[in-house]
């Protein structure tokens, strides 16, 4: 889509069940892609987690509204090489962005306004820089399952746990700064057959 002409995907009674793309030739691309009031996936008992799914299919979403997301994630990437900027995150009911088994960079963006995480990551490696993330439910940062994230400009507002590293994972950010939460950073280890977290933080405010 453009600024002007946006391609809009929505649902007027939350049933719509979004968009999933899994294991294509090619590289998808997202560009002023605006959604609206979308479910997940469901049919005859096979279920996807979120409203858009990319399951090894490498993705580049630029400009894109993920808004009124009714599912488990509002994007959920497995397998796959992605690039996520320039884009807003609001009113989403659990997880705004969950990363599993996936390396890519989530920049310029905004997470508003999540039930649960605003960055979720599995097995990953993630850059992320210029990030805001206001009023997350549960953590506003979430890494994982020997996952890395490197980052930098990063605000975290009126959240429950700004950051959290957990089950060998390792966290390196500077320029930081989280407000009005309940604790700002965790690390810790969750699941036996991993071990400790380590969160590494530069001119923290």
């Amino acid at each position: 889509g453009t600024v002007n002409d946006p391609i809009i995907i929505k649902s007027t009674d939350s049933t719509g069940q979004g968009l999933s793309v899994i294991n294509p030739i090619n590289e998808s691309i997202l560009k002023h892609v605006y959604s609206y009031n979308l479910s997940n996936f469901s049919n005859n008992g096979w279920t996807l987690t979120g409203s858009f799914n990319f399951y090894e299919s490498d993705v580049n979403i630029t400009h894109c509204y993920f808004n009124e997301n009714f599912s488990e994630d509002a994007l959920n990437i497995i397998r796959a090489k992605y690039v996520i900027d320039n884009s807003i995150f609001e009113n989403i009911y659990s997880d705004a962005f969950d990363s599993d088994f996936s390396n890519g960079k989530v920049i310029n963006s905004s997470f508003i306004n999540c039930g649960n995480d605003g960055i979720d990551v599995s097995g990953s490696s993630i850059t992320i820089n210029n990030i805001k993330i206001d009023n997350a439910g549960d953590k506003g940062i979430t890494i994982g399952e020997n996952s890395t994230l490197k980052g930098e400009n990063i605000n975290i507002i009126n959240s429950e746990i700004g950051i959290a590293s957990k089950d060998l994972s390792y966290i390196n950010i500077e320029n930081v700064s989280i407000k009005d939460s309940k604790i700002g950073f965790a690390a810790f280890q969750k699941k036996p057959e991993y071990g400790p977290s380590e969160i590494i933080v530069n001119n923290l405010t």
